[in-house]
Order: structure tokens, then sequence, then C-alpha cells
């Protein structure tokens, strides 16, 4: 599908942040009462203290969205100082299966190659088989040295994922 990615602009970060949870709820540690919700909602917290962008699709709707985190900033998680961070990507359920979250993640590759980052790092929980696939697909590699628990009962860990950009820059 063809569209325009761009950085969010204020009037779109509610439309974000019900686009991010629609895609997380299905597979959240702890279903509808997951804390998690309250971060995915708040798209205006991402927009100032990260980068989010969207992907804009016909008729002008946003049909994906993801933040990017650099090292340091308040949503990186596990960047290493040479790693740029993907968060919550997020693609409508309609739009499922139509190449929006590969082409956001191109762009977010483009991004970390322009910056000087030699990798991209990102987190997915160990019980979501199908984006560990999808990341798996666009070459990133399993890292489980660095899984990791952001709360003590979940019950399953966020594995993380590297894809080495250095041959590319």
């Amino acid at each position: 599908m063809s569209g325009v990615i761009r950085d969010a602009r204020p009037a779109e970060f509610a439309t974000a942040g019900e686009l991010t949870v629609q895609s997380y709820a299905p597979i959240l540690a702890f279903g509808t009462d997951d804390p998690y919700l309250d971060e995915l909602r708040d798209a205006q917290s991402r927009a100032a203290n990260a980068q989010l962008l969207v992907f804009i699709g016909g008729s002008d709707q946003i049909l994906g969205t993801l933040t990017v985190a650099r090292p340091g900033s308040p949503y990186a998680q596990i960047a290493a100082p040479h790693e740029l961070e993907v968060r919550m990507l997020g693609v409508s359920p309609a739009a499922h299966g139509q190449g929006i979250g590969t082409q956001l993640m191109a762009h977010v590759h483009d991004i970390a190659i322009s910056e000087g980052f030699l990798s991209v790092a990102l987190s997915v929980i160990g019980t979501n088989v199908r984006a560990l696939q999808f990341y798996q697909g666009l070459g990133y590699r399993l890292e489980s040295s660095r899984d990791w628990y952001p709360v003590a009962d979940m019950p399953a860990p966020l594995k993380v994922l590297v894809k080495d950009l250095s041959a590319k820059a």
C-alpha cells in the first residue's frame, strides 16, 4: 500500500494512541487491565519525548504508527549508545498484511543510517510469535542475553531483537 510516513501532528495524537492500543490489546500480558494501555494511548508524551511517526494512507487516514527512541531519551529502554530503538509499532487491524509495518520499519532503518547508528533494537513479548516472525523476516536477530521483564509478574519476558545496519552505512 502506498502512503506517506512523517512525524505525527498534534491533532493526530489521539488517533495514533488509539491505533496503538488496538494493535497491542490482543497480546498484552494482563489483558484489558494491563497498565501498559495508558502508555500506549499517550501518543502526546511519545511525540514530546521521542519521535512519533505515522503512516498516512488513502483518505488521509492514519494506518500505522511507531515510536523512535534515541539512546538516553525517556522512551529508550534497551538501546545501547550505538542503537536506535523502536517502540510501539501499531498498524490498523483493517490494514494488516498490506506492508505498512514493513514500510515504517524501512523508514526507521533509513533514519538510523542517516544519523550514524549501527543498529536498531526493539523488544517483543515472547508470546507474540507473529511479531517475532515479522521482525526476524526483516533481518532482526534475537539477543537472548538482553531479554528482560519490565514488571516482576509478567508471564513471559520481553525478547530483544537487533538488526545490524553497519554494512549499509
